[in-house]
């Protein structure tokens, strides 16, 4: 196994963030399913402040970590990737162009830099998405989804029709969103109240899955639920406090497999899904939950299941500080990724990203 935080450049030594203190192993499987799929992972630790992509050379794994106050969701599409932050919702500009001018030496296969970042303040960013070419972020403190403004810190896209107010009150933890065709359709929360943290009072079943179309409940009785994707024509949800990835139906959730830990962050690639897996450090908060209760040592984990036969098929799991994941996100079609840091000096000053100038006859 290799860790390594500080990405290859120009910078003196002194401008080289330290080393985190990780630990990880993982089964044999992982590496391979990685390698035979030709991805890479994006993996966020809100509780570690890091951002780590997650490698393979089909024998080995390699975690790269750069740092970000409360990474929360992130989101890769076609010409970038979007991270949630505490303060910030960051955009990175996906270049592999450069990989020659800046690392020859080097066997990158994509390079991502940060482009630029919407200040939003703490909005309890979640989940982050994009529509149409614009941003669409979870906030839990506005109980919304919204979008990103050049005049104003955000603006209101949708609310649950149960809350009544656009105010800065976490009033039912809205959390978790996924597209059908591109455009948000469903959304998690842990509650349907309508007062500030009112939603804590029965967080082991009083978690919904929503309709946005609708503006409806069409899943209700979760514990905590997180992450809702949509994939293969399934509307997949993580059941967090009770261990359980399954898929909402008309008959309700539908689990199809328990996991050793409080789960949130799923992504999909071929028949896999990967699932990320945390310790319960925060009692007030995430205490009392079934998961707690039938799982004695609950891990801080990447797993792999299978999706054809719900089995599970490995897994990467952290150890040392790293003790709760927020988000997973599949790269596609790229075995070695290059993430640069916005707060590591190296990377804000030393990378130039210009436009390819036109030929003129």
């Amino acid at each position: 196994m290799t860790e390594e935080t500080q990405v290859p450049g120009a910078a003196p030594e002194a401008d080289e963030p330290a080393k985190d203190p990780l630990g990880f192993d993982f089964s044999l499987s992982f590496p391979q399913i990685l390698h035979q799929l030709g991805i890479s992972l994006l993996v966020t630790t809100y509780q570690a402040g890091r951002v780590y992509t997650v490698t393979s050379n089909g024998e080995d794994i390699k975690l790269v970590g750069r740092n970000y106050t409360r990474a929360m969701g992130c989101y890769v599409y076609p010409r970038g990737l979007l991270l949630a932050t505490q303060n910030q919702i960051l955009s990175f500009t996906r270049a592999p162009q450069l990989i020659p001018r800046y690392f020859p030496d080097q066997n990158y296969d994509n390079l991502y830099l940060t482009q630029y970042a919407h200040y939003t303040g703490d909005i309890a960013a979640h989940d982050v998405v994009m529509m149409d070419g614009k941003v669409v972020v979870v906030s839990s403190t506005f109980n919304c989804l919204v979008t990103m403004s050049p005049d104003h810190s955000f603006i209101p896209l949708w609310k649950p029709h149960f809350i009544s107010a656009l105010v800065a009150e976490d009033r039912c933890h809205l959390n978790g969103v996924a597209l059908v065709a591109g455009r948000p359709r469903y959304v998690t929360c842990l509650g349907t109240t309508d007062k500030a943290g009112a939603w804590r009072e029965n967080k082991a079943t009083g978690g919904v899955v929503m309709d946005i179309n609708t503006n409806q409940v069409i899943c209700e009785g979760l514990a905590m639920p997180h992450s809702p994707r949509c994939y293969e024509g399934d509307l997949w949800v993580l059941s967090s406090g009770t261990g359980e990835l399954g898929i909402v139906n008309s008959l309700g959730f539908q689990s199809m497999i328990t996991l050793p830990g409080f789960l949130r962050g799923l992504a999909f690639a071929g028949p896999y899904a990967f699932v990320g897996l945390s310790k319960i450090r925060e009692k007030k908060t995430f205490g009392g939950l079934p998961v707690e209760e039938k799982i004695k040592d609950l891990r801080c984990s990447v797993e792999v299941v299978n999706l054809k036969t719900g089995l599970w098929e490995g897994a990467l799991r952290f150890q040392g500080d790293v003790e709760e994941l927020y988000d997973v996100q599949v790269i596609p079609q790229c075995r070695l990724p290059l993430i640069t840091g916005y707060d590591q000096v190296e990377d804000r000053q030393f990378f130039f990203n210009l436009p390819v100038p036109t030929t003129r006859r």
